[in-house]
């Protein structure tokens, strides 16, 4: 394996198969946004390299943020609702505003139509 420091810490590049090793993060209740590095080699399967870049969170930080992760992500949901809900009202207000300049347009052709008509009738 090859090593590399970064400040105090000796980051791992390559893993145990040769492969590069990435830098991911982990969302899990219990390490959330904390940084670790592994490899899953080229078929995927496990080759043991697996070391946390960031240290843990304290337990107050883990109480804490899934709560506001879970807020933030209804909000998230309900704000998408909302402009969903306000596309199709708007999609169908534009409908409607096509469909009345529709019928502007048609009563103004008819009665150009009508106008003309009359003007080429022959008066007694």
């Amino acid at each position: 394996m090859e090593y590399i420091s970064i400040g105090d810490l000796s980051v791992v590049r390559t893993c145990l198969c040769g492969y590069e090793v990435v830098v991911r993060t982990s969302w899990t209740n219990s390490n959330l946004d904390r940084r670790f590095q592994g490899c899953l080699g080229n078929t995927g399967s496990y080759c043991g390299v697996f070391q946390w870049v960031d240290p843990p969170m304290c337990r107050r930080a883990k109480e804490i943020i899934p709560g506001l992760l879970s807020r933030r992500n209804d909000k998230e949901r309900q704000l998408n609702e909302h402009r969903e809900k306000n596309f199709k009202k708007e999609a169908l207000e534009g409908k409607l505003i096509t469909y009345r300049l529709m019928g502007i347009v048609a009563s103004v052709v008819t009665f150009v139509l009508l106008v003309l008509y009359s003007a080429l009738q022959p008066h007694a």
